[in-house]
């Protein structure tokens, strides 16, 4: 039974931030309420220090400390650019498109120095997917006083200057525009239900996550822009 509970306590912690069972992710103790406590220890350790070898691995060098917040901020740019270049490097759209995630869903912020891959857990400890969205252009009004409302949001390709959010490419005769989001937001998470208004929806088996992994190997140093995107 204890090995059981061990193995699931281990997988649980990659996938959730968990309340009873912390390791090198989120840097706290290792704590359970058991008898058979030390036995637990004993067992976890091996499995412990080879997680926190991983975690400690090196992906990219930053330049510049970087925190989330509205109505923009470094790290809200940097998660947002490289959810879009990833997606959109090999692709050519012949509609705009742009990238929208939500501020409360970056859970750390990300210093100056080495990035670990232990940081990027800690930046996006979910296992969000990714999710393409085709929208009506209507929908853009909807956005707009969506990001009024909620204070801005992390966005790329896209901006909003005095209340007016636009998307880069978007003319006259714009019709439909895609968004790249992730599940839970377009599942109408933190109330963006204006998601539901797609007319085409193609769900990637991506996480979030490993496209900030990919992104920084493939970057080394991080790019950061300092853009006031929502103003």
């Amino acid at each position: 039974m204890i090995k059981h509970l061990i193995f699931f306590l281990i997988g649980a912690s990659l996938v959730a931030c968990s309340s009873h069972l912390s390791v090198s992710v989120s840097k706290t103790p290792l704590q359970i309420d058991s008898p058979e406590k030390e036995e637990v220890r004993r067992f976890i350790s091996p499995f412990k220090d080879s997680m926190d070898r991983a975690m400690n691995q090196i992906l990219a060098e930053n330049s510049v400390s970087m925190e989330v917040g509205r109505p923009s901020s470094l790290l809200g740019n940097w998660t947002s650019d490289a959810l879009f270049m990833n997606q959109t490097r090999a692709v050519r759209m012949s509609e705009p498109i742009f990238c929208l995630l939500n501020t409360g869903g970056i859970r750390s912020s990300l210093g100056k120095g080495p990035v670990t891959l232990g940081d990027i857990f800690r930046i996006m400890p979910f296992e969000n997917s990714i999710v393409w969205l085709r929208l009506p252009i209507s929908t853009l009004e909807k956005i707009q006083n969506y990001l009024l409302q909620s204070g801005g949001e992390p966005i790329s390709n896209a901006s909003m200057i005095n209340g007016k959010f636009m998307v880069n490419g978007v003319s006259e005769s714009t019709q439909f525009i895609w968004v790249i989001t992730t599940d839970y937001l377009a599942n109408g998470g933190d109330r963006m239900n204006f998601f539901q208004d797609a007319v085409e929806r193609f769900d990637k088996k991506t996480l979030l996550r490993d496209v900030f992994i990919e992104e920084a190997k493939s970057q080394k140093n991080l790019v950061v822009s300092s853009e006031k995107r929502i103003q």
